[in-house]
């Protein structure tokens, strides 16, 4: 049986449209900053939220086998975001493949083995569905000189040469031009200060990323820490008016109470306004204050600075685990000081499982209907110490609250400004992403429905004290909102 040259090439068509349908998954689309100003945004207008995990020595640690394995448990655990720098701690360290990124650490020289590696890695976070937030060198070696260092052996090959600051920059922005999943950014641990080296890497990433089009590009800037400098640093302090950065970054660090809730709201209520990130908070089962002595943090500090800045107005969350920061291996431990696990190991912490329940929860919630503010107003009664910090939002249409008690203490608040008939009232878990009653028992339904409006007094489930945290989520009935928690699980 013959059949026409118009059927078969009918058939030919849907054979190829099927094979493709399954086989391919479309990769992330380019981000960009919402119209609102306050979060990111993909190109068909969809909220984007930011789970990221840090994993500095990604590039230069791993290799394939090792990246891919990693990439495919942060995917499964429903990050979205990686952040990693592009070069080890120094311009002559080597990948595991025994490479440096540059021919006689020249920057104006790349070694196209080096990068071979980079690109597996960014290609294959693409095709996972993954943003790399990328960090072009790390600042506080390659740029800016720490006082009083007393590391003869550091390089900072770009402190002063804007030429091959630019050049580098337009090397990455054209080899990586056709990778819509990256974030660039800039610093690396500092207070930026060399502006002429950082516009100029910019400046070529801009024109070879995005074809000159600053729209088609995001950059921010990786700032130093709040370890020290309590509660956290902003890049709003020193570079918030710069044409180049998109969004800002805080970094709270690895000091207990860090009260980054703070610093996230100077940042919301700066002007031009600009979203902004906890971009490094304390790492799980690291060293408080760099030092063992001290203990070291857990998963309730992680959740603490989630929910916390996320609720004062960052457009998402950084999470960071000790071990995969440094992709410490047997054969190869970044710094003993900070060592107690393998990079594979750190894989399982308890708070890097949890951050999939803070993504679910913001997520069931609609951005795109209803943006999500912050606002104390609607607490009560008193703040009564960080450990005990309750921290609101709510959508700006008022069809939905969000408030965190950190350590499930009682706490008031004003639901006549809710202005519906209707109220259904949840309890949602941050330890395994589930909704509870007042008796501490499972559950889908609300554990409470309000008929009038007035001020309320909420009693969390169990024992106030650490590590008993729990989420209040009040909506408006008439919303018909899916249960707390829905999305993703």
């Amino acid at each position: 049986m013959r059949i026409s040259s118009c059927l078969f090439g009918l058939l030919v068509a849907i054979f190829i449209l099927s094979f493709s349908s399954f086989k391919i998954a479309p990769g992330p689309s380019l981000l960009r900053v919402s119209k609102s100003g306050r979060f990111l945004v993909k190109e068909n207008g969809d909220p984007f939220f930011w789970l990221g995990d840090t994993a500095w020595n990604l590039f230069i640690r791993l290799n394939r086998e090792e990246a891919e394995k990693y990439l495919k448990d942060r995917k499964s655990k429903k990050f979205s975001v990686i952040q990693a720098h592009l070069l080890g701690w120094e311009v002559a360290d080597k990948n595991a493949y025994g490479f440096a990124p540059f021919n006689n650490n020249d920057f104006k020289s790349p070694n196209d083995e080096y990068w071979k590696q980079v690109d597996f890695i960014v290609t294959t976070a693409e095709q996972l569905g993954l943003y790399m937030g990328l960090l072009p060198a790390w600042a506080s070696t390659y740029t800016e000189k720490r006082k009083n260092s007393k590391n003869d052996s550091i390089s900072f090959p770009l402190e002063k040469d804007t030429i091959a600051a630019y050049q580098y920059g337009r090397y990455l922005g054209t080899r990586y031009k056709n990778n819509k999943n990256i974030i660039w950014i800039l610093g690396g641990d500092v207070w930026g200060r060399k502006d002429e080296i950082y516009d100029n890497l910019a400046k070529g990433l801009t024109e070879t990323y995005a074809d000159g089009n600053p729209f088609k590009i995001l950059i921010s800037f990786h700032p130093q820490g709040g370890t020290n400098r309590p509660p956290a640093t902003s890049t709003s302090e020193f570079y918030h008016n710069k044409s180049w950065l998109d969004f800002n970054m805080i970094q709270s660090g690895h000091r207990v109470g860090n009260k980054n809730y703070e610093r996230i709201a100077k940042d919301y209520d700066t002007l031009p306004v600009k979203p902004t990130l906890e971009s490094e908070p304390c790492y799980e089962e690291h060293p408080i204050q760099h030092a063992f002595k001290n203990g070291v943090f857990n998963a309730w500090h992680l959740r603490q600075r989630a929910y916390w800045s996320i609720l004062a107005g960052s457009l998402g969350f950084t999470y960071g685990a000790n071990g995969i920061w440094q992709m410490d291996k047997p054969d190869k431990i970044d710094k003993q000081t900070h060592f107690n696990n393998y990079w594979y190991q750190a894989l399982d912490y308890e708070g890097g499982k949890q951050m999939a329940f803070v993504r679910a929860l913001m997520e069931s919630r609609p951005m795109n209907i209803s943006e999500r503010i912050p606002d104390q107003g609607l607490l009560l009664s008193a703040d009564t110490g960080v450990e005990n910090h309750i921290q609101c939002a709510r959508a700006k249409n008022y069809s939905y609250l969000f408030a965190y008690s950190t350590s499930g203490a009682d706490f008031i608040i004003d639901l006549p400004r809710m202005k519906a008939k209707k109220l259904n009232a949840w309890w949602y878990n941050p330890r395994d992403g589930k909704l509870y009653n007042n008796d501490n028992r499972l559950t889908l339904k609300p554990f409470k429905v309000f008929q009038a409006r007035r001020k309320e007094t909420f009693n969390p489930p169990g024992n106030a004290g650490p590590g008993n945290d729990w989420i209040l989520v009040v909506d408006d009935a008439s919303q018909s909102f899916n249960y707390p928690g829905y999305a993703l699980l």
